[in-house]
């Protein structure tokens, strides 16, 4: 049985390691669903049409049975398969093309900075606060969105952020709450760009054509959501975790001011080293069998990246953070931003914000220091898993 109910910061990585030593699969005593722990399963388990996106298996099991909350989720790309899903994303990649989101880089760069004037011009704050909003500022600024409505959609998507997961009664109805206001703004958004059209990309995606088919007004208004939910509290955790990662590593990310060009592989390590989603939720819809276990039709699966990420005689020293790792050819790919069909849409988008911030603090920036001890800090869970607080002073 593997606890992974109170396992936020580093206890992850040792029950899971435990787990794996054990054998290839393992059951979560919280959800009662099947994890997968290694990374030849996990990476073929994630392409396999046994397999299918968790739909409403965990509103099933929490009991909601119906509402609007019930009914926005199961209307997301992320909830859907087959034709439907294809569909969905065939025509959303005409609009959401990697181009798009280097379009705003230099935006999200010089957001990225003023986040980080405010931690260097006092001599130091905390580094996780500083930045919490630069997630969603960047991607407002991709969809369109003024920069005086921010704050409103970070109290709406921080309610409705813990729909992906299992909630708590109290978190239902902050989400329920929210979701009727949330839903009001977006289509008022696309109203006014149905009129006045941008080259933002709610208007691309109001435009956006595939083989012939159109997104629907409220197919429109579910992907921008969409984007926005899933976005800000994922991204905003890795780069908590990415943050604390490279804090730790202090000996290592002092290269970056003379070597810029590491960033990207530097970014990439630390979501290897420490995620912020450890895992990828499956439902199987056909018995399949993974290391001599056979995993019945309707079981909850889920594929374990964190621990597939850090298995041995896949990964050259696996629990040692490597800066330059990504920098080699040999380095197996990296699966935390998911695997075959449902791979994140969004992953351009984060990994530029990523890349961003942490360019402006430990490329650019002055030198900082955590204060105390960085290997015990508190975490939290929203939807990704993130130090609650990263202390930090300029260094003298």
């Amino acid at each position: 049985m593997l606890d992974l109910s109170n396992c936020y910061g580093d206890e992850l990585h040792d029950a899971l390691r435990v787990a794996a030593q054990a054998g290839p699969v393992a059951v979560d005593g919280l959800t009662g669903a099947l994890v997968a722990l290694r990374h030849a399963d996990v990476d073929a388990l994630g392409r396999d049409d046994r397999l299918v996106g968790v739909g409403l298996t965990t509103f099933d099991l929490m009991g909601i049975t119906s509402g609007p909350l019930r009914d926005w989720y199961g209307s997301l790309m992320f909830t859907n398969e087959g034709a439907a899903h294809r569909r969905l994303r065939m025509i959303v990649q005409k609009a959401f093309t990697p181009r798009s989101v280097e379009m705003i880089r230099a935006d999200a760069g010089t957001i990225a900075s003023t986040c980080a004037a405010t931690v260097t011009a006092d001599g130091g704050g905390d580094l996780f606060a500083a930045f919490s909003l630069l997630p969603i500022r960047v991607i407002c600024r991709l969809i369109g969105v003024p920069d005086n409505d921010v704050r409103d959609l970070v109290e709406w998507a921080d309610a409705l952020s813990p729909v992906f997961g299992f909630m708590t009664p109290e978190q239902v109805a902050a989400a329920t709450a929210a979701l009727g206001p949330f839903e009001a703004y977006v289509d008022q958004l696309l109203v006014e760009r149905q009129s006045a059209p941008t080259e933002d990309l709610v208007t691309r995606l109001l435009v956006a054509e595939a083989e012939g088919q159109k997104l629907t007004h409220g197919e429109v208004r579910t992907m921008v959501a969409n984007l926005i939910v899933g976005g800000h509290d994922t991204t905003g955790s890795q780069l908590g975790c990415s943050f604390l990662t490279l804090l730790r590593h202090a000996e290592q990310t002092e290269v970056l001011p003379k070597e810029p060009a590491l960033v990207r592989a530097a970014i990439e390590e630390t979501m290897r080293f420490e995620p912020s989603i450890p895992g990828i939720p499956r439902t199987v819809v056909t018995p399949v069998e993974v290391g001599g276990q056979e995993l019945p039709a309707g079981a909850l699966v889920i594929l374990s990246t964190a621990a597939a990420n850090r298995e041995p005689g896949v990964w050259a020293a696996p629990d040692r953070f490597e800066l330059t790792r990504f920098t080699e050819a040999s380095t197996p790919r990296l699966m935390s931003f998911g695997i075959g069909v449902h791979y994140c849409l969004g992953a351009a988008v984060a990994r530029m914000t990523l890349e961003e911030a942490v360019r402006v603090v430990f490329a650019e920036g002055p030198a900082l220091r955590f204060v105390g001890d960085p290997w015990v800090v508190p975490w939290r869970q929203v939807l990704g898993r993130s130090p609650a607080e990263l202390p930090v002073e300029v260094a003298a």
